[in-house]
């Protein structure tokens, strides 16, 4: 499959980041930064100051780590991966808890009804669910990731992202059902 312009510039931004160009580097910063920040902002579930400390870290951690990304086509799961590690990281320090993830094929289906949910109730609805549920969402629906880059961000197999997507899915529909009046 051919490179999109697009994928061949932002590969360049990050070759040029690896041997040193900071101009490059403020490129892909104001390429990913947005997303990196809305992906962190949707992990956590606390005061804005805090994603802001959480997203330069991250950014600190890519920049340091550039030089040793062996495959500059993978960039952006790799940056999404940093971002990943420092956000559980903070859950630990926080002893925020990781609810265990129910994938039993048992699990009981809540059918939400047929309603527009509007973009607060979604946010409140994602709040609800286990972070490592929220985050496959995130990264599917909202960075519109691949299920490969997923599996590279989460470090699982593709049959373990496939799974934790549905049982996501699931998740926010219970909790978008136990919201609605």
């Amino acid at each position: 499959m051919a490179a999109t312009p697009q994928q061949l510039y932002e590969l360049t931004l990050v070759l040029r980041s690896q041997i040193g160009d900071e101009t490059a580097f403020r490129e892909l910063l104001e390429l990913y930064g947005p997303h990196l920040l809305r992906y962190t902002r949707k992990m956590m579930e606390s005061s804005p100051t805090l994603v802001e400390d959480l997203a330069q870290e991250i950014w600190v951690a890519i920049y340091r780590g550039l030089p040793g990304l062996l495959d500059a086509a993978k960039f952006r799961p790799w940056a999404f991966r940093i971002a990943r590690d420092r956000i559980y990281r903070e859950y630990r320090k926080r002893k925020i808890a990781l609810e265990p993830l129910v994938e039993d094929e048992s699990a009981e289906l809540v059918e939400v009804r047929e309603e527009v949910v509007d973009t607060e109730q979604l946010q409140h609805g994602l709040a609800l669910i286990a972070p490592q549920q929220r985050e496959v969402l995130v990264l599917r629906f909202f960075e519109e990731m691949s299920y490969e880059e997923i599996a590279r961000v989460t470090n699982c197999t593709l049959g373990t992202v496939r799974s934790r997507i549905h049982y996501a899915k699931q998740a926010l529909k219970n909790a978008l059902e136990r919201r609605l009046p």
